[in-house]
């Protein structure tokens, strides 16, 4: 049997410093297992977990790479065979879903309609050869033989519409049947479990429900269709009524702007505000009233219209033909703004890149890494007439997202050792590329079955009864989080979890207790961590916009995407970047044998990479910078990929589970995901997560390998079923490999989501991020990877206007109000927010934590002071008053509040947050608009009735 072995090149790096030594729990509390799960991160949650017992009780408890090839002979006998050729490294990957109607940063598979999608990127590294005779040694060898294979409903808010509102609608005609090429079906759960809907409108989620194992419904054999939601979206509108004459023309444009609402909500959009990005682009004169009414509905018709067809070129007259020329301007205005940040005409369809300009003559870019956010970025900057250069530091491109050809005689298959799993269709950008090459998708069936450490399946009873308490735990845990939230900041997932299951004697015997580790290391594998290392209050934020519908895989793996957008971009191979100069004047870019200037750089290395401080920034990052990197979480998850001379298991299936006996092992080959039906031959594919992943970097080859087989031949063996070898066997190893060092990011125990916007944001306009852990909607995706490319690609387009065109510094004004500096101190007035010498006003018309605030400080100078005279007494003497503003989240006001005294917030501010505190006029143009969205809301819930 061929053993290829991808590990480092040269060192391995050690992944000791990632196990976490075993700790006592608490006293007052009955004692956990030992499970060797505990760090330093977790001792101040002793007391915490100890309050949850007594101020909880009972009712929280619901009561009142790297890779090895491996042949064999006819007679089954493991024969490692010496490999001497290049093998490139790959990340696994984990998929996470959930359900999201807030506004993604890109686009959709199709007309998608409510939810958006999310896929994982993972990593693995060079070859080691695998020595034959220390194999026989083994016995484990005697003979030759191979194997390969080919990887072949929420309900939405209703509209803002009103009956005069659709009569003076922008939409001069809607077809009474618009297409909406999407697809609702059951879906393949991977962190929350959601419920089942046909419809689109907005189902309450269950609070901090995350669950990523298939459901247990039998699902047929289908391949992912995009234009199976026609009916059912014409149905959600059309709903019950039969309206008759009149009205008919009335409902018809009632239907075509419902759908357009929804279309843009599955893309991200604010069915009735904009979006920040909107706002900083100035595309209406006033946020808020009646033009900002009419700008939504043409930019969800513009949105519409293009995903009805993503394999043209949406022209702006083409737009105009349904819409009055009265509202020209608004078109303008949206089509230019969807188009400049990647919304519409992006992909690889022939009519989209006969568009690209020939001539690009704007600023030159150096891009540093050719995973997708760096091709992603690349594609977009040169539509943007843009010079590129990328830097990639392997002999290939792709980075995490790596397809490995397995090919053993006439038994083949390609074989996605990173990124591998398409998570939820609907407004997922590698959807649209998916469409343009015409590529069909497989749905990953639900149907996961689950079988003992003897081989047996698991009871169903019991299987039931603990899936439906991991549930429990994991509501328990949303809803303390939610009543004690600044307790949870400091407080792992996996302790809590563990301590109430213990409490509430969930998994007392061990039957329970396997099958909640298996739900345990399902979740592991989802966030590629530890659960005692996640976060309890963060660890799940990017749930409310993890893309909807299902979960697929690209039939002759994913390498289709990273060839198709490396066409026609300069990439250099073996460029490992080892310094990044940025300054005033441009960037220079050095490597170890050469050096590459630019006005600005792109950086998309992984996480891992940042971390490990293996490329030298000259000036340093900003310490707040540095500190969001130390606090995400960079984790691990690993594959053993296996290429049989036949399929022995059930061919209907796409996943079937293990479970381990000793909870350490708990996520050692806990899950199998079968690649038969997409590979283009028998591929089986063992994950590894948790604990057992930082083991496995360290585990020989054949050593895993020989368990992998131990496992299944004790599944079906007993069964009458002859288990083959494999003939080819790949082993990753992404903890070692040295571009990459881990998988991908999570929320660390002290880290929030916050970090991910800070690892966004750019330096001095001259260096910036992008990649999965610089997305806070989309983290540990590969789509998410893509729409942070395209998302820096409009940040540097614009950073490139704004130095040949400084903007202007005149400030659009309210007719009935002098100036912006009037309406903010009028706004503060009547604060929403007060702590200390602090106060925040917030827009009452968006609740998202997410969007942004004014925030003010009264600053006190000790050295000035001004004399005032009161009446029938001495002057006195009154400190002059200083106050000094700021832009932040509605989340990041409340945590603030949250702190002891103003000197603590201050530090917070300034170092955990990273922003600056200005004069009124340094909030800029942004600001303004911001002021004015904050006013026109307070007095929209002033005219409401209610």
């Amino acid at each position: 049997m061929a053993s290829e072995y991808l590990g480092p090149e040269s060192e391995k790096s050690a992944a000791g410093n990632l196990i976490l030594k075993p700790d006592a729990l608490l006293t007052n509390v009955a004692p956990l297992p030992q499970l060797g799960l505990m760090n330093k991160h977790h001792h101040g949650e002793l007391d915490a977990l100890s309050q949850i017992c007594k101020d909880g009780g009972p009712n929280f408890c619901g009561q009142n790479g790297t890779d090895s090839t491996y042949e064999t002979n006819g007679e089954g006998d493991l024969k490692p065979e010496i490999i001497d050729k290049e093998v490139e490294n790959s990340a696994p990957q984990e998929p996470k879903l959930m359900v999201a109607f807030e506004r993604t940063d890109i686009g959709l598979a199709t007309l998608a309609v409510s939810v958006n999608t999310k896929e994982i990127v993972i990593a693995a590294q060079e070859p080691e050869v695998v020595d034959v005779d220390e194999a026989r040694d083994v016995g484990l060898v005697t003979a030759s033989e191979t194997v390969s294979e080919i990887p072949g409903g929420v309900r939405l808010p209703e509209p803002a519409l009103t009956h005069d509102a659709v009569q003076e609608s922008v939409i001069s005609s809607v077809r009474e049947t618009k297409t909406i090429n999407v697809e609702i079906s059951e879906k393949q759960k991977r962190k929350r479990r959601q419920k089942s809907s046909t419809n689109f409108e907005v189902e309450e989620q269950e609070a901090g429900r995350r669950n990523k194992r298939p459901s247990r419904q039998h699902s047929k054999v289908s391949t992912y269709d995009e234009s199976a939601m026609d009916k059912v979206m014409e149905e959600q509108i059309e709903g019950s009524s039969s309206r008759k004459g009149a009205k008919r023309k009335y409902d018809s444009v009632v239907r075509g702007i419902e759908t357009e609402a929804m279309v843009a909500a599955a893309l991200g959009f604010p069915r009735d505000s904009l979006t920040e990005e909107e706002i900083a682009a100035n595309v209406v004169n006033v946020v808020g009233g009646k033009e900002q009414e009419n700008y939504i509905v043409v930019r969800n018709h513009i949105l519409a219209a293009w995903r009805e067809n993503t394999n043209v070129w949406l022209e702006q007259e083409t737009v105009m033909e349904n819409i009055r020329s009265a509202h020209s301007k608004l078109v303008a205005s949206a089509y230019k703004f969807l188009l400049f940040h990647g919304y519409i005409n992006f992909g690889v369809a022939p009519a989209i890149k006969a568009r690209l300009p020939a001539e690009r003559n704007k600023a030159k870019v150096v891009i540093v890494g050719a995973g997708l956010a760096g091709l992603g970025a690349a594609r977009h900057l040169m539509a943007l007439g843009h010079q590129v250069i990328v830097l990639e530091g392997r002999q290939r491109p792709g980075g995490r997202v790596y397809t490995k050809r397995m090919e053993v005689d006439s038994v083949h298959a390609a074989a996605d050792l990173g990124g591998s799993v398409v998570t939820g269709m609907h407004g997922n950008p590698l959807g649209v590329l998916a469409r343009q090459m015409n590529w069909s998708m497989h749905k990953i069936k639900d149907l996961c079955p689950i079988y003992q450490p003897n081989g047996q399946p698991a009871v169903d009873e019991i299987d039931k009864k603990v899936e439906a308490q991991f549930n429990q735990l994991l509501d328990t845990c949303s809803k303390w989080r939610e009543e004690n939230h600044s307790k949870s900041a400091e407080i792992s997932l996996g302790n809590i979890m563990e301590f109430l299951r213990h409490n509430c004697g969930m998994g007392t015997i061990p039957a329970e207790r396997q099958l909640f580790d298996w739900h345990f290391a399902n979740l592991e594998y989802a966030n590629a961590q530890l659960l005692t290392n996640l976060s309890l209050s963060d660890w799940d934020q990017d749930d409310p916009y993890e893309m909807g519908g299902d979960h697929c895989f690209l039939p002759g793996g994913n390498v289709q995407f990273i060839e198709v957008l490396c066409e026609h971009v300069p990439i250099l191979y073996g460029k490992t970047v080892k310094r990044i100069r940025y300054g005033d004047s441009g960037v220079k870019v050095e490597t170890a044998d050469e050096t590459f200037e630019g006005e600005m750089v792109l950086c998309t290395v992984p996480l891992g990479v940042l971390k490990k401080g293996m490329i030298n920034f000259d000036p340093p990052l900003p310490p707040y910078k540095v500190d969001a990197i130390q606090r995400l979480g960079f984790g691990l998850l690993n594959k053993v990929v296996m290429l049989f001379p036949k399929v022995f298991w059930d061919g209907h299936l796409d996943t079937f589970g293990h479970l381990e006996e000793d909870p350490r092992k708990r996520g050692e080959y806990f899950m199998f995901y079968s690649y038969a039906a997409v590979a283009g031959g028998p591929l089986l594919v063992a994950l590894v997560a948790g604990e057992a992943a930082i083991a496995f970097e360290a585990t020989p080859p054949i050593e895993a390998v020989t368990r992998v087989m131990t496992i299944l031949r004790g599944i079906f063996e007993p069964k009458g079923i002859k288990v083959p070898n494999p003939v080819q066997t790949v082993c990753t190893r992404w903890g070692s490999d040295s571009l990459c060092f881990g998988s991908y990011s999570n929320v660390a125990v002290g880290a929030s989501g916050q970090d991910y916007d800070t690892m966004a944001e750019s330096v001095n306009d001259r260096l910036f991020f992008a990649g999965e852990a610089t997305i806070r909607k989309y983290p540990a995706t590969m789509h998410g990877a893509l729409l942070s490319g395209f998302r820096e690609a409009a940040n540097m387009a614009r950073a490139t206007l704004a130095r040949l065109d400084p903007p202007k510094l005149e400030r659009t004004q309210s007719r009935d109000l002098h100036s912006y500096s009037t309406i903010l101190v009028d706004l503060f007035k009547e604060p929403d927010l007060v702590f200390g010498n602090f106060s925040v006003i917030f827009n009452q018309q968006v609740l998202d934590p997410s969007s942004l605030a004014i925030l003010r400080v009264h600053m006190i100078s000790p050295g000035k002071s001004t004399n005032v005279s009161v009446e029938g007494t001495t002057e006195i003497f009154v400190p002059e008053q200083l106050f000094l503003y700021t832009t932040i989240t509605r989340q990041q006001a409340l945590d603030l509040s949250r702190l002891d005294n103003d000197n603590e917030r201050l530090q917070h501010l300034c170092l955990n947050f990273g922003v600056k505190l200005v004069g009124r006029k340094g909030l800029g143009p942004a600001g303004d608009l911001l002021v004015s969205t904050i006013k026109s809301g307070r007095a929209a819930k002033k005219a409401s009735p209610n």
